[in-house]
């Protein structure tokens, strides 16, 4: 399978305090995704600095888990990841090109997802000329690594209300990640049906990622006419655009 990337580029503007300078940077790809062996278990990212100074910068690679209600644990994933370079100064509106490499086992049966942390760091000297070094800020990407004939297999467990919202409880039995807004949603209650599909799902359900194997339960917004104790929501690679 030849290496897919969805780059999406992030600009960040942020003041620290009133009368201070802002700071701003580039990264791209914002999310992507590799192979464990060939050509593809390797891809480039590259730091923009769009600041008028010089930009330090950390890149750290970070093994993803998360639990049904989407809170992410990272931990250090350098056994798995080889990230050249850790460190790097960029002029200003200079680029820094990054290598990602995965080194893990190549014979995994499910994806693995990933985030490389790019980090602003505030390296200062004090009067004694030692290095203190502050985080500014931080960029997490999404990195998947994910093996060939592995597919996503997603459906909807349970639908309930919690307050004015509903609760929807999506099992991904797959052997891959997925992604809930490139499904076709039908909801069903009784004789009536809704079709929810494409950025449209985006207006009910704002996350969307579900790790192989894994159970999410998503925040969304009722849809008009329907009644969480009795809808049903089916989910399907159809599309009807």
């Amino acid at each position: 399978m030849s290496m897919q990337i969805v780059i999406r580029s992030v600009l960040v503007l942020f003041g620290l305090l009133a009368g201070s300078p802002s700071y701003a940077y580039k990264v791209q790809p914002m999310i992507a995704e590799m192979t464990p062996t060939g050509r593809g278990a390797q891809i480039s990212m590259r730091i923009d600095n769009t600041n008028d100074f010089p930009l330090t910068v950390e890149v750290l690679p970070l093994k993803l888990n998360m639990n049904k209600q989407g809170k992410e644990t990272l931990t250090p994933a350098d056994n798995d990841l080889l990230v050249i370079p850790v460190t790097a100064i960029i002029a200003p509106g200079k680029s820094q090109s990054v290598t990602v490499r995965y080194l893990g086992a190549p014979d995994i049966t499910e994806s693995q997802a990933y985030r490389i942390s790019v980090r602003q760091l505030n390296v200062l000297r004090n009067e004694n000329d030692i290095m203190n070094v502050g985080l500014l800020m931080r960029f997490d990407t999404l990195m998947n690594v994910k093996p060939d004939n592995t597919d996503a297999k997603l459906r909807v467990a349970n639908v309930s209300k919690n307050n004015k919202d509903w609760l929807v409880e999506v099992e991904n039995i797959g052997t891959s990640y997925g992604r809930i807004n490139e499904m076709k949603w039908t909801v069903k209650s009784g004789g009536k049906t809704h079709v929810i599909e494409g950025i449209d799902i985006g207006d009910y359900i704002q996350s969307t990622f579900v790790l192989p194997k894994s159970t999410r339960i998503f925040v969304m917004k009722p849809v008009e006419g329907f009644n969480a104790s009795n809808t049903t929501i089916e989910l399907s690679t159809e599309s009807s655009r």
